[in-house]
């Protein structure tokens, strides 16, 4: 699985940015259109110590793309992942949307080059990139409304490795392998469709256990249908382990009493 920071590192682009219209255009596919929004996004607090001409701290925007980033991250991991229960769609949540990461995605993005702050850029610590990044979400969303920035915040996380990053949970595949190698049980994933005009559902990839289908997985790569069916797969041989199990407490307790 590809690390979220390797997909940092191979994606940077060269050279800092001289505006922000040319990073919102390159990052997220957008123009400028509200300038002011922007420039609020990049004014850290440490601008307004002495200043009398009304200037804002991209605070109040940072809670804002705070919480669009969240709602985002919330829909599509609720669409991507229908039979997952609420921990487990907050685990996912939290892989992606934490302060690490942010802090990364912001530096590689060059933000840190824009950031207005009374300090030297090398003072300019990690956080407060992570910050900037959320203001400049919550700027996009002022600009543009929710559904165009949900696009674009969902499509410039994609180009550095979502899919990947809220996918690394556990290894379903390589657990499903593992108990059918011990249970001598014939595993095999079966391409039932590859059709590369469905965009997010190009592949729809079957899982056989002794030739009987036990899950089924959809993705735009076969390595994400692959997981998620074997997801499926896993989730069905879990529960019949602890049906089982249950049974067996309960022949115990009925002979013991």
């Amino acid at each position: 699985m590809i690390s979220l920071w390797k997909r940092f590192q191979r994606a940077t682009h060269q050279g800092p940015d001289k505006d922000i219209q040319s990073l919102v255009s390159r990052e997220f596919g957008l123009r400028v259109r509200q300038r002011s929004a922007y420039d609020e996004a990049l004014t850290h607090s440490s601008m307004l110590d002495g200043d009398k001409t009304g200037l804002k701290s991209n605070e109040r925007l940072e809670f804002l793309g705070d919480v669009v980033l969240d709602m985002t991250m919330a829909q599509y991991l609720y669409r991507a992942f229908p039979d997952a229960q609420e921990g487990e769609l907050t685990k996912r949540k939290s892989r992606v949307v934490n302060r690490k990461n942010l802090n990364l995605l912001g530096k590689n993005m060059g933000l840190h080059h824009l950031i207005r702050a009374k300090m030297r850029r090398e003072d300019i610590h990690d956080s407060m990139v992570g910050n900037a990044l959320e203001a400049l979400i919550g700027a996009l969303y002022l600009d543009h409304g929710f559904k165009r920035t949900q696009r674009a915040v969902l499509a410039m996380l994609k180009h550095y490795g979502l899919d990947e990053q809220v996918n690394e949970t556990s290894d379903f595949k390589s657990q499903l392998y593992q108990w059918a190698t011990k249970r001598k049980k014939r595993l095999a994933f079966e391409v039932l469709r590859d059709d590369d005009g469905a965009g997010e559902d190009r592949y729809e990839i079957a899982v056989k256990i002794n030739g009987r289908i036990e899950g089924i997985g959809v993705g735009r790569s076969k390595k994400l249908a692959e997981q998620e069916a074997a997801r499926r797969a896993w989730k069905k041989v879990f529960e019949r382990r602890k049906a089982r199990g249950k049974g067996g407490q309960k022949r115990g307790d009925a002979a013991s009493s």
